[in-house]
């Protein structure tokens, strides 16, 4: 006997899950009560929502110590349109890039929404920014426009972070019907999948140090699925030696 197992590794963030799968002896009692708990395994994994697939980006491309970045408008600067707030985004987007390029010989990689349909339906952007500690001067410089409100990822975490970055299409639609909520730069990694089989006396478990964010098990008379999300600890040495891989160079990504 054996279970199929589905773990997906995004930077820090691991998720998994292992069930049980039907066979061609099983009865048919046997065979439905089995499927039905691969069905509900498989829709755990399955990333069905703009704040999932967010979520694991984010997660597979920045660290803790990456910004969040809230750019605003003041009146005279306010754009009249949300085409040409992204327009200005992308411009200053253009030129942090090369700026910073030169300062510090970094790449830039970010991720951006647009917003202007909540509170006080004021248009402006939220970044997500690889950091390299020398921002904050250059950021304040090279906007214009209004004010800008730094954090960190780690200030709210990967989940939070990504379901509030898609709240407005969320919660009052898209700006247009099967437009992307949030735009990336080019180049950002996706999760790593790791599918198979494993035994059937297989259990899964976080490693030490790891921080548990979502553990579930459910079980039938015939089978079982286990689904578990957690954050590897943060010091890469730390980490088990089967996630120890060198972090790819970052690469200057146009707009």
């Amino acid at each position: 006997m054996a279970k199929r197992k589905n773990i997906r590794t995004a930077g820090r963030m691991v998720t998994g899950v292992i069930y049980t799968v039907s066979r061609e002896r099983d009865t048919e009692s046997e065979r439905s009560a089995k499927q039905n708990i691969s069905t509900q395994a498989r829709e755990v994994m399955n990333l069905r929502f703009s704040w999932q697939k967010l979520e694991q980006v984010l997660a597979s491309n920045f660290v803790y110590s990456d910004l969040h970045l809230t750019l605003t408008y003041g009146d005279d600067c306010l754009p009249s349109c949300r085409a040409d707030a992204r327009k200005i985004l992308q411009r200053f987007l253009a030129a942090f890039r090369a700026e910073r390029k030169k300062e510090t010989g970094e790449a830039l990689q970010y991720i951006y929404v647009t917003e202007g349909n909540h509170g006080l339906k004021r248009l402006h952007h939220h970044v997500v920014i690889n950091g390299t500690g020398a921002d904050f001067a250059l950021i304040k410089r090279l906007w214009k426009y209004g004010n800008v409100h730094f954090n960190t990822i780690g200030a709210v975490g990967y989940t939070k972070l990504a379901l509030y970055l898609t709240k407005e299409p969320r919660d009052g639609g898209k700006w247009v019907i099967g437009e992307r909520t949030w735009t990336p730069s080019l180049g950002l990694k996706r999760p790593k999948p790791d599918r198979g089989w494993v035994p059937d006396n297989f259990t899964l478990t976080p490693p030490p140090g790891a921080n548990v964010l979502l553990a579930e098990t459910v079980q039938n008379h015939y089978g079982e699925f286990t689904f578990l999300k957690y954050l590897l600890p943060e010091k890469m040495e730390d980490w088990p030696t089967e996630y120890h891989r060198p972090r790819p160079p970052r690469k200057t990504d146009r707009i």
